[in-house]
């Protein structure tokens, strides 16, 4: 591992975390517009991503920072259906905005969060079943990326009366808020089994796809 993945590994992590920090996305929006600002987030982090797989592709394994577990890899083909649930949840039901998110629907009776918690558990899951150093530091930087937006969204939800009482009435974590079993059976049923079924097939092709795409045979383990 080089320091030029390090460095290409926090500027990722800067491309997404200063400009979305608040107080200074609505400065930069005042000055930019709405639409110059997406613009300019975008191209900051596709650029910052570009770098970082260019650096990552230049750099060698690194040395062995820990050994997985043998469970690790199962863990992965468990957790992953559910990261793809979650994703297909975010990016097809509304939330409204932070400061009007609006009432709990779907996917936001499970987690307001659906987006961030599925990139932390897609992180932390790839985390577990590596251990030399440059996916150690790929995986350890989109789990930090996952934490700010998660840490982030919560202190913009708690600064408006929509936000806070978005916040009272659902979590963060399945089950483990005001919502309960009940929230969480509901929301299943308002996502609605075309939902279900394109997460799941989201994952199917991933697993047929990630040799080929990643070199890596996800299900390698069952052989």
């Amino acid at each position: 591992m080089t320091a030029s993945l390090a460095l290409a590994a926090a500027l990722l992590f800067l491309s997404h975390a200063l400009p979305s920090w608040p107080g200074v996305r609505p400065a930069l929006i005042a000055r930019f517009g709405r639409g110059g600002f997406v613009t300019l987030h975008s191209a900051g982090s596709l650029l910052t991503l570009a770098l970082f797989v260019l650096a990552y592709r230049a750099a060698d394994g690194g040395e062995v920072v820990f050994t997985p577990f043998g469970w690790a890899a199962a863990l992965v083909a468990v957790v992953m259906p559910v990261v793809f649930l979650l994703l297909v949840a975010r990016v097809t039901m509304r939330f409204g905005s932070q400061s009007a998110p609006n009432p709990p629907h779907g996917i936001y009776r499970l987690t307001r969060a659906p987006g961030s918690l599925a990139l932390l558990l897609w992180a932390l899951a790839h985390l577990n079943a590596t251990g030399d150093g440059r996916r150690v530091l790929l995986f350890g930087t989109m789990a930090a990326i996952a934490l700010f937006a998660l840490v982030k969204n919560e202190i913009v939800l708690g600064r408006s009366p929509a936000g806070r009482a978005f916040r009272a009435e659902t979590s963060l974590l399945p089950l483990a808020g005001p919502q309960g079993v009940r929230g969480a059976l509901t929301g299943l049923a308002e996502m609605g089994p075309a939902r279900l079924a394109g997460g799941l097939a989201a994952y199917g092709g991933m697993l047929l796809l990630h040799a080929w795409l990643f070199g890596v045979d996800p299900l390698y383990w069952i052989g």
